[in-house]
């Protein structure tokens, strides 16, 4: 049976049997019903999310299909692994209020460099002030909300306009060393979306006191849930309140030291609510004091990635072919700071790669003011382009990627997410 008539069937729809002839073989005026709305579903899964919204008003069978499980995972799958980049966004904040933003696809962003503002609209304006990004994942969007009523962890598609926050969630009150950590990742068995919180205290007494974390499933009826503490203190960069746990393969993971001041990944799972230790490139883990310039975790190509400075003159990153494998590390790229034009000085914490496309380029961010390279390992060559245009600083930025998935399961079709707000359902007016 046919993915598009097993969803119908679901919902009491007539099953679909007949087996489909050969496409070489039928002419098109006899093709198979069972072949055409397999053809309908493979055309409409490379339709962009502002045109799918429309279309799940033509019929109750067309919102039944675009708000499926399958679809909805289809269409993400389709939309994450073309080349033409027409549904990925670079998502960021500005350190100038309440607001996010998204620039135009990053196809439009390449293809045309240039300085021109490329602001794509304000998602929220009813936000508190300098909200925490925690980051994007399958259409998703993952922030903090810092209220005197309370800490809350709040979802957006901006596609659909559909929001939703966690329950409140709070931490003992520790010393002036102490700070939190969030990650937010999707859990691939369970089709559900989990962030996990971790409190780090590193003048704990005990392990149980240096770090206490805690899971939310997005939509399950449970508040937070105390997970085993990890026996390790992530890693502080320069504000560490800034440094999500990087998503990958069903993990989050965080960059950590050990009691000798070694570096070692710690991966939570998803699935199991677990952890376990992911070792770094080999002269990382030789290195007892830690003492690696600049350490940061990052995914590329769906692979999980270290970077380190080399001598204030290089960035160099590494990407781990195999999760969990620490044979399979490799050095992807590296960049000299002159060649790309970084001043070290007055941009200490660029450059960060944020995607890497299909034939090997990397995008990566340089400066705090929207400046971003295509950068090709093979030929050791970039090009400069630019998203935001402001006096005032554009804080990291992501890839974020349109899709339907809805932050509140109980909103089972696409009509009920958007019945009151057809008019705004796309992200700004230009996408």
């Amino acid at each position: 049976m046919s993915s598009y008539a097993t969803i119908l069937s679901t919902h009491k729809r007539r099953r679909l049997v007949t087996k489909p002839p050969r496409q070489n073989v039928a002419p098109p005026s006899v093709l198979s019903p069972l072949l055409l709305e397999e053809l309908t579903v493979d055309i409409l899964s490379r339709l962009p999310v502002k045109s799918l919204i429309r279309f799940s008003y033509v019929s109750e069978q067309w919102d039944i299909l675009l708000s499926s499980s399958y679809f909805i995972k289809y269409h993400i799958q389709r939309s994450a692994s073309g080349s033409r980049l027409n549904n990925h966004r670079l998502f960021g904040g500005g350190s100038f209020g309440t607001c996010f933003w998204l620039s135009l696809p990053l196809s439009s962003l390449i293809d045309n460099p240039s300085p021109s503002p490329t602001l794509y609209g304000r998602l929220l304006s009813e936000m508190c002030y300098d909200p925490l990004i925690v980051g994007s994942c399958n259409g998703l969007i993952c922030w903090i909300d810092y209220r005197e009523s309370g800490n809350y962890v709040c979802y957006l598609n901006p596609a659909t306009r559909v929001k939703t926050r966690s329950p409140y969630f709070c931490y003992p009150s520790g010393g002036e060393s102490s700070y939190n950590l969030f990650g937010f990742g999707y859990n691939h068995i369970n089709d559900t979306y989990k962030t996990v919180a971790i409190y780090c205290d590193p003048e704990g007494e005990t392990i149980e006191k240096k770090t206490i974390v805690k899971v939310y499933e997005l939509g399950a009826p449970t508040t937070w849930k105390k997970i085993q503490s990890f026996p390790f203190v992530p890693k502080q960069s320069v504000n560490p309140d800034e440094a999500p746990g990087v998503f990958v393969n069903g993990t989050l993971n965080w960059l950590c030291n050990r009691p000798n001041d070694s570096l070692v990944v710690v991966s939570v799972d998803l699935v199991k609510d677990t952890y376990e230790e992911v070792s770094l490139p080999g002269f990382v883990d030789a290195n007892i004091h830690g003492d690696v310039a600049r350490p940061s975790l990052w995914v590329l190509g769906s692979c999980l990635c270290f970077s380190h400075e080399k001598k204030r003159t290089q960035f160099v990153l590494w990407q781990m072919k195999v999760f969990g494998d620490a044979s399979s590390w490799n050095i992807l790229l590296k960049i000299s700071y002159k060649d790309v034009g970084i001043n070290r000085n007055t941009n200490p914490n660029y450059p960060k790669p944020l995607l890497m496309l299909n034939n090997g380029d990397v995008i990566l961010q340089i400066t705090e003011y929207g400046d971003f390279i295509l950068y090709n390992p093979k030929r050791n060559s970039f090009k400069y382009f630019h998203w935001f245009q402001s006096s005032k600083s554009l804080l990291d930025s992501t890839v974020h990627i349109d899709s339907l998935v809805s932050p509140c399961p109980n909103r089972p079709h696409l009509r009920s997410r958007g019945r009151n707000s057809r008019a705004r359902l796309a992200i700004g007016t230009n996408g």
